[in-house]
């Protein structure tokens, strides 16, 4: 009795593992070879111009790129990008979510409009904010020449380029923080704001006590999300408005790694290049969960 039913558990799990089987060795394919690979050709130097053979040197490539002064901008201009773009992100998704939240009329118009930037294509979006920031065609320049008598070098002058990509990431964007904060808000129960009310609660205590505690577990994984996206995607938008110029001041890790390997043709560099964003990114991200933990 036991025996049979100890091979009708075993026939489960496996049935089981036969029906995991087709996604894990997608899986398989598609993320864990290439990140296996990837880490192979960090430990090693491979150089395509001029052509030489692959050569393991352990983790040298690593200790060269943090060594050097163009890596160290570069690191920098991501770290930058990322701790300007994301707080600006989720304050103002944040801000729209919680107007939307209210009974206003005409709200389901009014969030598609808001929604339309996450909708583009970024390269689109990237290549129309380049036509905005356009120094003599730029509706922008345009503008504040007329009223202010200003015209910024939006995309040529080093102080100024990074906060030009941070302004067009920030629009493209935020709607995306946007529709996950109202979609939080939409689940918090409305009898906990009834029962603040009854305490006399003011708008604020509500919001701090209300609103942030329910909404939480929405806030971790939005952050967590544009957190990594800002840091290991931003790629598009850098590279179709300024392209990492002018004199790496808007330069990023992904826009480099790609340089590095596949327009230098140093493949072993760009290789290691990434693998520090990933793992940069990772501390991001535990760094993020245990201070939601208050850890």
């Amino acid at each position: 009795m036991r025996t049979s039913y100890g091979w009708h558990l075993k026939k489960e799990a496996m049935f089981g593992i036969l029906l995991v089987m087709p996604a894990f060795i997608l899986l398989a394919i598609v993320y864990i070879y290439p990140l296996v690979y990837n880490i192979d050709l960090s430990l090693s130097r491979w150089n395509l111009a001029p052509p030489s053979p692959k050569e393991f040197i352990g983790l040298k490539n690593y200790v060269d790129q943090f060594s050097d002064e163009t890596f160290q901008k570069v690191l920098y201009n991501s770290l930058f990008f990322t701790g300007v773009s994301v707080p600006c992100e989720f304050f103002l998704g944040l801000a729209l979510a919680l107007l939307l939240n209210k009974n206003i009329k005409g709200k389901n118009v009014i969030i598609t409009i808001l929604a339309l930037p996450m909708m583009i294509a970024p390269v689109i979006a990237a290549l129309t904010w380049r036509w905005i920031y356009d120094y003599n065609f730029g509706i922008l320049d345009f503008f504040l020449n007329q009223f202010f008598g200003i015209r910024p070098l939006w995309l040529s002058d080093p102080n100024i380029a990074m906060y030009s990509v941070i302004i067009a990431d920030v629009w493209i964007t935020a709607p995306f923080m946007m529709l996950i904060l109202y979609a939080g808000l939409q689940m918090i129960p409305t009898e906990r704001y009834e029962a603040a009310k009854v305490d006399g609660a003011s708008s604020w205590q509500m919001f701090r006590y209300v609103t942030l505690p329910s909404l939480k577990g929405v806030l971790i994984v939005a952050l967590m999300v544009r957190t990594n996206d800002a840091f290991t995607k931003l790629f598009d938008v850098v590279y179709v408005i300024t392209g990492g110029g002018p004199a790496y001041a808007t330069e990023v890790l992904p826009t480099y790694a790609y340089k590095v390997g596949l327009v230098f043709f140093r493949l072993g560099a760009g290789a290691a290049i990434s693998i520090i964003t990933l793992l940069i990114a990772a501390v991001m991200i535990v760094a993020i969960l245990r201070a939601s933990r208050g850890r």
